[in-house]
């Protein structure tokens, strides 16, 4: 079996006009026998990918703990309020 991808769920990435975020499952994403992952992949103008990471399913968990982690870590340190000629630009913006 060649390489087989399975678009899970796309969201919109914040800060963008057009940006986002895709979720995807990957079957023998190296070749033949490879382990399947889970693939995401960042486009900040939501048509070329910008940025693309694959993930073993064995690291998901522990990968969703960190993420929460850095989330709450983030609500800790203050920030500017929001740069409203930002909020729309093309990439960047907000806080």
């Amino acid at each position: 079996m060649s390489k087989k991808v399975t678009n899970i769920k796309t969201l919109k990435l914040a800060h963008t006009k057009e940006g986002t975020i895709s979720v995807s499952h990957i079957e023998e994403p190296y070749g033949e026998s490879s382990s399947p992952v889970a693939s995401i992949s960042i486009s900040i103008n939501g048509k070329s990918e910008d940025w693309k990471v694959h993930i073993p399913y064995e690291n998901v968990e522990e990968l969703i703990k960190a993420l929460n982690e850095a989330r709450n870590f983030c609500e800790t340190i203050p920030h500017h309020s929001l740069h409203t000629m930002d909020l729309n630009a093309d990439t960047g913006g907000g806080q």
